[in-house]
């Protein structure tokens, strides 16, 4: 068990962490260093923490190459969909002729770009690539019919107030 030091305003910073951070992995990481620096071991930091063994040591080795700075930052990747590279192309498509439905809109991305995807996928990149919305259609309520009897006395009972 390698032996750590931490100074108050390091475990300070640490104690206010551990609750405020606004990420919950950073969050549990911080949990990880405090129980660290109140002597608990590994496997008991592991268990705690509701994490492995490996996981507590490559907390562990973080800090101790860069700080409380380290054991903070997160690389988080996003994926990139391979139709941004066509958003141009498909933008000026359906701008001439919106789809009418996320199953043509597979169809056409596929015959444009030969990139095949679900509706799902297609759906999420209209919205937020495109800013194409749903458009909801409905039928317009009619009145009911009415006998022509009915419609003159409507119409003047209407008529005499």
């Amino acid at each position: 068990m390698r032996p750590f030091e931490f100074s108050p305003d390091v475990l300070a910073r640490i104690d206010h962490d551990r609750f405020e951070h606004a990420d919950p992995a950073v969050q549990r990481r911080m949990e990880m260093l405090w129980l660290k620096a109140h002597g608990e071991g590994h496997e008991r930091i592991a268990q705690l923490s509701g994490v492995s063994r490996p996981t507590v040591q490559r907390v562990l080795d973080l800090y101790q190459d860069g700080g409380l700075a380290a054991a903070q930052t997160y690389h988080w990747s996003k994926p990139v969909s391979v139709l941004k590279e066509h958003q141009a192309t498909l933008a000026a498509e359906f701008a001439r002729q919106p789809p009418h439905t996320a199953g043509e809109a597979c169809l056409r991305i596929a015959r444009l770009t030969g990139v095949k995807r679900g509706p799902t996928q297609v759906r999420q990149f209209l919205h937020e690539a495109l800013g194409l919305r749903w458009r909801k259609t409905a039928a317009v309520p009619v009145p009911p019919k009415q006998s022509l009897a009915e419609h003159a006395a409507t119409q003047a009972a209407f008529l005499k107030e």
